[in-house]
């Protein structure tokens, strides 16, 4: 279950649990008395707490959850400078690695043997937050633009039934490595927040001329969204965090409309290396050692101060849920993943809960069959 191995100067273990199926939340306690809908939503909050959990494990681990056809699954590396201590912390990690939410079925192993082996060859991108820029028009703004990096967010209908149906070949990687954030980077977040904040509001300027005078200036709008989203960020990403990377990987390249729809999903940005970096692109979906944080890397977008370079990548368990497959098999159906009842102890029959609209034909009213003394 657990490959320990040195390599250089470090002891790694690799280790990983295979998702057997999933559980169908039709019939699961707790599940089958609500909208589908609402069984995704309530399978996500639980996908939350268990990557939370993962998040425990210390900056010596690594994990990377996949998703696609034939891969479903999560895998793990931890190191550390002597073998006793690897295995017994690798043991303890897997444990938390096996404890999958209740709408999943896991097993020891590796979702497929090369999973923690980079691809020597194919397409690969990552799905990034978007930079969004707008020029400062007020001039008490003391930058010449704004910006401002959402988190990656998704409708788990939408996403999930994306990631069940991708073609043939094609693989969700979601690596994720917890990481301490510094306390001068949330402080730098809550600064922003401020300073958004101020120039969302209405305020007064002075030219500071003899003649100059003093005048009103409206609040932006786009400095209104900002000072939320960064103030957002400064409460999330404060002590443990993972460092995060979402990529795609394919024999060849993604047809448009799947690059669209994978893009809408989580309304992020589909960005694909340059033909000299797609061998470190690679590389990055087993180790993270590139490309790194704040370096002109193919990833890095110009507008985004070194300062702020980490917020690319930063995510908390919820981000991450958005976007790690763990699938849930809301209506008993999945594409790439068998699903199968929940434990007898764990089954309820309640019916049939219907998603959307439903026509009953005949008549409802009229008849005998409302008199108590109907045959039944």
């Amino acid at each position: 279950m657990i490959e320990v191995a040195r390599r250089g100067f470090r002891w790694e273990a690799r280790f990983g649990a295979r998702f057997a199926s999933a559980v169908d939340l039709s019939e699961l306690a707790g599940y089958s008395d609500r909208l589908p809908d609402a069984r995704r939503a309530g399978a996500r909050r639980e996908s939350a707490a268990y990557l939370g959990a993962l998040g425990q494990a210390g900056p010596d681990c690594e994990f990377a959850l996949h998703g696609g056809p034939g891969w479903s699954g999560i895998t793990g590396v931890l190191r550390g400078p002597y073998r006793e201590g690897v295995e017994r912390d690798a043991e303890r990690v897997l444990e938390r690695v096996l404890a999958v939410p209740e709408h999943l079925v896991a097993e020891p192993g590796l979702p497929e043997p090369d999973a923690l082996e980079p691809p020597r060859a194919g397409w690969v991108a990552e799905l990034r937050r978007r930079c969004l820029v707008a020029p400062a028009t007020r001039p008490d703004a003391g930058k010449r633009y704004y910006l401002t990096m959402p988190p990656l967010v998704s409708e788990p209908r939408v996403w999930d039934g994306l990631v069940d149906r991708l073609p043939e070949g094609v693989r969700l990687v979601v690596g994720l490595r917890p990481v301490r954030v510094e306390h001068e980077f949330t402080a730098r977040l809550r600064s922003y927040a401020e300073q958004y904040a101020v120039l969302a509001a209405p305020g007064e300027f002075s030219g500071g001329g003899m003649y100059s005078g003093r005048r009103m200036l409206a609040g932006e709008p786009f400095a209104a969204d900002a000072a939320a989203l960064f103030r957002d960020a400064a409460e999330r990403y404060a002590g443990w965090a993972f460092q995060a990377r979402v990529s795609l990987v394919a024999p060849g390249r993604l047809a448009p409309a799947l690059v669209s729809a994978l893009e809408q999903a989580v309304r992020g940005v589909l960005v694909e290396p340059t033909p000299p970096d797609r061998a470190a692109a690679l590389r990055a979906l087993t180790t993270w050692d590139a490309p790194a944080w704040g370096t002109p890397s193919w990833g890095a977008d110009p507008a985004v101060p070194p300062a702020l370079a980490p917020l690319r990548e930063l995510a908390d368990a919820v981000d991450a849920a958005q976007v790690a497959w763990l699938p849930a098999a809301a209506t008993g159906v999945l594409r790439s993943l068998p699903v199968t009842p929940p434990p007898p102890e764990r089954r309820t029959a309640r019916g049939v809960v219907f998603e959307g609209p439903v026509t009953v034909a005949g008549d409802l009213v009229g008849g005998d069959k409302h008199r108590w003394d109907a045959p039944r």
